[in-house]
């Protein structure tokens, strides 16, 4: 859908998941895209599943090794598949 999200660390307890145009996050030079899946999911229907998950992802609960922005890939492509069957299962992981 043209749009990157990311989790990053920040000194707030609020979400540190935001998004950033794809290959473009800013402090970070692009090496290599990795294709995890596609979905049929409308773009905001993918913004609002973001938004239900960014909670979990709070900007001063970043670790770079324990909870970073692999976690967040990750447990996004661990959701129970079939609660949300329009994602489609993930080709390859992060």
């Amino acid at each position: 859908h043209g749009v990157e999200y990311a989790f990053g660390a920040h000194d707030y307890p609020t979400s540190g998941v935001f998004e950033v145009e794809p290959r473009q996050c800013p402090g970070f030079a692009f090496r290599k895209s990795v294709f995890i899946g596609s979905t049929t999911l409308s773009p905001a229907e993918l913004r609002e599943f973001i938004e239900q998950h960014a909670g979990n992802y709070n900007g001063d609960t970043y670790h770079l090794i324990a909870k970073n922005c692999n976690h967040f890939c990750n447990d996004l492509f661990e959701i129970d598949w079939k609660l949300y069957p329009r994602l489609g299962e993930p080709t390859c992981e992060n």
